[in-house]
């Protein structure tokens, strides 16, 4: 049985709407073989009580894609999904569900397709590759799709930086969040964005972080979404207040990213202290970078 391991991903980081991405430590782990039988789907763990167990399944359809891709019938197939990404909460479990598939059935195959061609066939099916290209690379990752290929950098985080993750009790679909955007933008509010793109993109490989928070600013999508998510305010204020590098809206949200020091240990404290006695609902987990992106482990 071949098992496959791939990060959670943070999408967008404040200004790079649709261009920027990290890959952070949780993962989730598919694992497949051959089986003479009919195809067997067990999920375990985040979403097993709703996601589909039978062939309507985004994993076996991707499994099925690469197949077809190499002009073959997967047949009997056995699926094991062990999931820890939290679902719709814009962490990439999609994204995770895509690349899993994708790399579990390549793998299966002998690695008929490169890297790069896995990440074209995730585009195709996400319609962008801000989650889908760091958690195939890794680390920090800029994209841009062309017509006939990926355009991308990924770039490894240093253990300076951690992630401080603020993932709330409840959902919020990407479809809803992104029917809440604009079709237009006024040039000024574009222009501010760009800049801070780049500005993110700059401080981030270069390690100039002090210019984070200002690199962090956005006009093109989460004041749109900030009605979606009832305490996205306070939590953004209770990070600046305990000196976090930037606070962003993770993807299309709910969750909350605070980027702050890695030797900083007062912060999870303090602020987890107003967490249990005035927003329960919020849980807090402080990741790091995963520079690796999606692995094939070999047999179990």
């Amino acid at each position: 049985m071949i098992r496959v391991r791939v990060p959670a991903t943070s999408a967008n980081m404040g200004s790079g709407f649709d261009s920027l991405g990290i890959a952070l430590t949780l993962y989730n782990y598919v694992s497949i073989e051959k089986i003479s039988g009919p195809t067997e789907i067990k999920i375990m763990g985040e979403g097993e009580d709703f996601l589909p167990g039978d062939e309507s399944n985004l994993i076996y359809k991707c499994v099925r894609k690469v197949f077809e891709k190499c002009g073959k019938e997967p047949g009997g197939i056995r699926l094991v999904m062990e999931n820890n990404i939290p679902v719709t909460r814009g962490l990439g479990s999609s994204s995770a569900s895509i690349v899993g598939g994708f790399f579990a059935a390549n793998a299966l195959l002998g690695e008929p397709f490169s890297k790069e061609e896995l990440l074209s066939m995730a585009v195709e099916i996400e319609g962008h590759g801000d989650n889908a290209t760091p958690a195939i690379f890794g680390g920090f990752c800029v994209n841009v799709p062309t017509k006939n290929k990926i355009n991308y950098i990924s770039s490894p985080i240093k253990d300076n930086l951690k992630f401080a993750t603020f993932i709330p009790d409840f959902f919020l679909q990407t479809k809803k969040s992104r029917a809440a955007l604009p079709e237009k933008v006024l040039h000024k509010d574009a222009v501010f964005n760009v800049g801070r793109s780049a500005l993110l993109t700059a401080s981030i490989i270069s390690g100039k972080y002090e210019n984070i928070r200002v690199a962090m600013g956005d006009k093109l999508h989460q004041d749109y979404r900030k009605r979606f998510i009832p305490g996205m305010s306070e939590i953004f204020d209770l990070c600046y207040n305990n000196k976090a590098l930037g606070v962003y809206l993770s993807g299309a949200g709910p969750t909350i990213i605070g980027i702050i020091d890695g030797n900083d240990n007062s912060f999870s404290m303090k602020v987890e202290a107003v967490l249990n006695k005035k927003m329960k609902n919020w849980q807090l987990t402080v990741l790091s970078a995963d520079n690796e992106g999606a692995v094939v482990l070999g047999g179990f």
